[in-house]
């Protein structure tokens, strides 16, 4: 292998590296390449572990962008916060959370230091970005200094916010706004390196064109390290020290240039419900499936439902749940999809099965009576059979 052949092999093994988000459990990525049918992708066993997985975005222009979105990380009541949520939006075990209770005249501080959020100094959480720790600070903030009465009302705002569908639709169209014309320059960038680069050299020889290709990739990267930085200082105004890291690798990284839209695009929606996302890019019949695991997820969550067998702390989940479940069942009737329908029970596998689980809809025969795989979760009796 020639050393022009090694250089090009070495930039490629970086771009598929830079085609690859790490996505904690909990989240939700949403890829396309297109750009107009998206698919929800979530963190997997084999390239993650338990804390989340790697998604690959596809590597082919027009480089297309990958949106993220998360599940609410806490839950809350007008007496509490409690850092546990019992449903989760990914198949599998929830993501790892601290079960901390802090009922709201406990708590004195609250601040975001990068991906962690921190209460009275001690780490309630983390985020799956700094963007995302803000954003939950900021609002644990506001419920810390809000009256007791107010809150419930508050927790709902919270709610449907991150359910807001006509809110995502508005983001995104900023987000494709101000990034036209960085899109165009890194699918350029991305065609210059890989394509005309190998046949440029291959037809008059490294030695001939070497400094015409450096022209072109600097000349390349600078432009979309500028509008990189312009539309991150919109999307993101409070990220100064995120916007000046990313602006550095894009400007010196080529590999991280043809990704920048990803870098952009990954934090866009993370404070928005994944169950939202997927109404507004997903075709209708891939939504109607996330929705009915999302909504099997919240009506039977894996048992327990609360890390620790404490009163205050079980009735924070509770209540959390219950004003979930509200306003995402008023999203599916809206959707024009009804909630009783999605927890239908499902149809035999065979004569032999004579119940079910209502969350992971496996099927059992007579004799069994709770779910090992969920916790202990009573099981419901298929159509046509007795109670197990």
């Amino acid at each position: 292998m020639s050393d022009v052949q090694l250089l090009f092999a070495v930039l490629g093994a970086l771009y598929a590296w830079e085609c690859a988000c790490w996505v904690p459990r909990g989240s939700v990525a949403f890829v396309t390449w297109l750009g107009r049918r998206w698919r929800a992708a979530h963190p997997g066993a084999v390239l993650g572990n338990q804390r989340g997985g790697l998604i690959f975005t596809p590597p082919l222009p027009p480089l297309g962008a990958m949106l993220i979105g998360s599940q609410f990380l806490l839950s809350l009541s007008p007496e509490a916060a409690l850092a546990f949520v019992a449903s989760s939006v990914n198949p599998g075990s929830r993501p790892i959370q601290t079960g901390e209770f802090l009922p709201w005249d406990t708590i004195r501080t609250v601040e975001a230091s990068g991906r962690k959020v921190r209460v009275n100094g001690r780490v309630l959480l983390k985020a799956a970005s700094p963007t995302l720790a803000a954003h939950l600070a900021g609002q644990l903030q506001r419920l810390r200094q809000s009256s007791p009465a107010s809150r419930a009302s508050a927790i709902q705002r919270i709610i449907r916010d991150a359910l807001d569908t006509e809110a995502i639709r508005k983001r995104w169209g900023e987000f494709q706004r101000q990034t036209a014309g960085m899109r165009l320059l890194a699918n350029l960038l991305a065609g210059f390196v890989f394509v005309a680069a190998p046949l440029l050299i291959r037809q008059f020889g490294f030695g001939r064109c070497w400094l015409g290709l450096l022209a072109g990739v600097l000349a390349l990267t600078t432009a979309t390290a500028t509008l990189f930085h312009r539309a991150h200082k919109t999307l993101y105004p409070a990220a100064q020290d995120e916007r000046l890291a990313h602006f550095l690798t894009v400007l010196l990284a080529p590999a991280t240039t043809m990704r920048a839209l990803d870098i952009l695009s990954r934090p866009l929606l993370e404070t928005f419900h994944p169950l939202a996302i997927a109404r507004v890019f997903c075709p209708d019949p891939q939504f109607r499936d996330f929705a009915r695991d999302i909504w099997r997820e919240l009506c039977h969550p894996a048992l327990p439902v609360c890390p620790a067998a404490e009163p205050r702390a079980e009735a924070v989940e509770r209540h959390f749940r219950a004003a979930l479940q509200d306003c995402v069942a008023e999203l599916l009737r809206q959707s024009g999809i009804s909630p009783q329908a999605l927890a239908a029970p499902p149809a035999p596998a065979d004569p032999t099965c004579r119940s079910y689980c209502p969350r992971c809809l496996a099927q059992f025969t007579a004799g069994q009576r709770v779910c090992p795989d969920c916790g202990g979760q009573p099981l419901r009796p298929l159509a046509g059979c007795e109670e197990p």
